[in-house]
């Protein structure tokens, strides 16, 4: 965790504009939920395409298109969460620093990933944590 005697991490955390950081999350956010059924239409669209209408062909690219959809529905739901954890983290005063071990985010990580809740280490740990099933 991080302690008093951190006087770097103190001023980077302490930089942070807080109206900023809300507009661009906000922004990010609706961003998102108003682009996800435009996604889910494109989909169907290409996806429709391709069919040539004879039975099988057009259960498989319907089936196709419905995983499709559902993996972007996860992905915007995620990222939805994602948002919104970071818009809880602004309101408690805890923006900008790592949930895992509470040392400062660093500012180029937090304009890459706004929603960033971990600092690159401990979010690399938890990359290989997760490993490949």
């Amino acid at each position: 965790m991080n302690t008093q005697s951190d006087p770097i991490d103190d001023e980077m955390v302490g930089s942070i504009d807080p109206a900023a950081v809300r507009a661009s999350l906000e922004a990010l956010r609706a961003e998102l939920l108003d682009s996800a059924p435009d996604i889910d239409a494109e989909v169907f669209r290409t996806r429709s395409d391709v069919s040539d209408g004879s039975g099988e062909t057009e259960h498989l690219v319907v089936a196709e298109q419905k995983d499709m959809t559902a993996r972007v529905d996860a992905l915007t739901e995620r990222a939805v969460a994602e948002i919104d954890d970071a818009l809880a983290r602004l309101d408690a005063g805890t923006y900008g620093r790592c949930t895992d071990c509470g040392r400062a985010i660093p500012a180029e990580r937090l304009e890459a990933v706004p929603a960033a809740a971990t600092c690159m280490d401990c979010a690399a740990t938890r990359s290989r944590g997760r490993g490949l099933v």
